[in-house]
C-alpha cells in the first residue's frame, strides 16, 4: 500500500487545495497517469502518478485544503504472482519537480537505498553526481531535481543524528496551519444590502496570509532616490526594435549589474542565519488573472539584456497562465516590482521574502531637470528600496541604490556588452 501526501510546492506553502481527483477508487492507474490537479499558492499542478496499482481509497476529496505533507489517497500495489519489491523512487510526483508518494514499507536493496525523484536520478546521471551525496529536501529526505541543481560537489551531506522511532497518532501526524495575522482582527459584520460577499479564491487566500506575514514579521525601511532616465528614455524604441526591452528590462539588467558590485545586498536573514547567496535569482512581480505572483529568473547574474527579454517573456506567459514550476519560483534573492505603465510616482512594496530588498519601479514621469545652471524638462524616475532591516542596513541600501542610479542615467555604460 503507498500513501499519496500532500506535496510541498514551493517554499512558502503549509497547505494545497485538491481542484478536481481525475481517477476514481478501484481505478487501475499506471505510471505517468495524473491522479488530480493540486493548487499550491502559486499555481495550479497536476499531480502525477509514478507507481502502477489500483487507487484504493481518496481520504480527501475536490475542494478539501489539506496541510503538506498529509496523505489524500492511498495506491494499492498490483499482485503479480510475487510480491513487488517497493522502491522509494515509485511515489507520486508533480510533473514541475515536487514528489508525494511515501510506499509503506523500507527498500533493502542496494539500488533502490536512495530516494528520489526520476527527475533527480535524470539529472544527477547527466551531471555525474553521486546521489548518496546529496540531501534530500523533498517528503521523508527525498532528492527532488531543486537538491541536484543545488549540490556542490565539494560539500557532503549533513551527517544526522539518529534519534529513536515514535509512530505518532493521526491527530499528532497532521501538520499544524497558523492562523493568518488578519484573523487577530474582529470580522466585518456586514449585511446583504450594503455589501455582496463571496469567498475569496484559495490562491488569493495564500497570498493575503504571505503579504500580511511579511510585514508583520520583517521590519521594513525605505530609501527613494530619483532618477533622470532622459536619454534612456530617447532610446526607448531603439531597445524596442532591436531587443524587445521595456524600460523594465532595463531596470532589471542594471540591478544585475549593481548586484555584482553589491554581493551584500544579495543575502538574506532566517532564523539568525545569514545566507550569502551564490547567485542571483532575480523575482519579478507579474500581475496574473487570480493576483500578484512571483517569477523568477534563476542564476542570472550573467544574462545580457537579450537574454533578460527572452526570460522573463516565457516566465511571464507562464505566470499569467498558472503554470510556474517551483523552480520558477523559489528563492528569488532579489525583486523587482515595476508599475512604471500606470503613471505612478512613487510606491513601497512590501518585501518578498527571501529577498532582503525589493525594488519598486514608478514611471519616467515628465518633470523639470536642473543641468548646470539651466533647467530643462526631462524623464524622472522614482525608484524605491524596501528593505529588511535585520540584514541590510540604511549605508548598503544607499550603496547599492547610488550605484543603479549611475549605471541608468549613463545608458552607454549600461548597455556598453550589448
Amino acid at each position: 500500500m503507498y500513501e499519496i501526501t500532500m506535496p510541498k510546492l514551493s517554499d512558502s506553502m503549509q497547505e494545497g487545495k485538491i481542484i478536481a481527483w481525475k481517477v476514481m477508487p478501484g481505478a487501475r492507474v499506471r505510471e505517468g497517469d495524473v491522479l488530480a490537479e493540486v493548487e499550491s499558492d502559486k499555481a495550479t499542478m497536476e499531480l502525477e502518478c509514478f507507481h502502477s496499482g489500483v487507487l484504493s481509497r481518496i481520504v480527501h476529496g475536490d475542494g478539501s485544503e489539506v496541510p503538506v505533507g498529509e496523505v489524500i489517497g492511498y495506491i494499492e500495489a498490483e499482485a503479480k504472482g510475487a510480491k513487488p519489491e517497493p522502491a522509494p523512487e515509485q511515489r507520486v510526483r508533480v510533473t514541475a519537480g515536487g514528489g508525494c508518494a511515501t510506499p509503506a514499507p523500507a527498500a533493502t536493496s542496494a539500488e533502490t537505498r536512495v530516494a528520489a525523484s526520476p527527475r533527480a536520478r535524470k539529472l544527477a546521471q547527466e551531471k555525474g553526481i553521486d546521489l548518496n551525496r546529496v540531501k534530500g529536501s523533498g517528503p521523508g529526505g527525498r532528492i527532488i531535481a531543486q537538491d541536484v541543481e543545488a549540490f556542490s560537489p565539494g560539500r557532503a551531506p549533513t551527517a544526522e543524528k539518529p534519534t529513536a522511532t515514535i509512530t505518532p497518532s493521526p491527530e499528532e501526524k497532521r501538520p499544524a496551519i497558523k492562523p493568518s495575522p488578519d484573523e487577530e482582527l474582529p470580522a466585518i459584520d456586514v449585511t446583504e444590502e450594503e455589501a455582496e460577499v463571496v469567498e475569496a479564491s484559495y490562491r488569493l487566500k495564500t497570498q493575503a496570509r504571505r503579504v500580511t506575514a511579511a510585514k508583520h514579521v520583517i521590519p521594513h525601511f525605505y530609501i527613494t532616490r530619483s532618477i533622470v532616465v532622459t536619454r534612456l528614455f530617447a532610446r526607448k524604441e531603439e531597445l524596442k526594435q532591436k531587443y524587445g526591452a521595456t524600460i523594465t528590462h532595463l531596470i532589471m539588467l542594471a540591478a544585475l549589474k549593481a548586484l555584482k558590485l553589491h554581493p551584500e545586498a544579495n543575502r538574506s536573514y532566517d532564523r539568525g542565519r545569514i545566507i550569502k547567496w551564490k547567485g542571483i535569482n532575480l523575482g519579478l512581480a507579474v500581475d496574473a488573472e487570480e493576483g500578484l505572483t512571483v517569477a523568477v529568473i534563476r542564476n542570472a547574474q550573467e544574462l545580457s539584456l537579450k537574454e533578460i527579454v527572452e526570460r522573463t517573456r516565457a516566465l511571464v506567459e507562464k505566470a499569467r497562465s498558472g503554470k510556474l514550476s517551483p523552480d520558477e519560483r523559489r528563492h528569488p534573492t532579489f525583486t523587482v516590482s515595476s508599475l512604471g505603465m500606470f503613471d505612478v510616482e512613487q510606491f513601497e512594496p512590501i518585501i518578498n521574502p527571501p529577498s532582503a530588498i525589493t525594488l519598486a519601479a514608478a514611471s519616467a514621469l515628465t518633470a523639470p531637470v536642473v543641468d548646470g545652471d539651466a533647467i530643462e524638462v526631462g524623464r524622472v524616475m522614482k525608484l524605491t528600496l524596501s528593505c529588511d532591516h535585520r540584514i541590510i542596513d540604511g549605508i548598503i541600501a544607499a550603496k547599492f541604490l547610488a550605484e543603479l542610479k549611475r549605471l541608468l542615467e549613463n545608458d552607454d555604460e549600461l548597455l556598453v556588452d550589448e
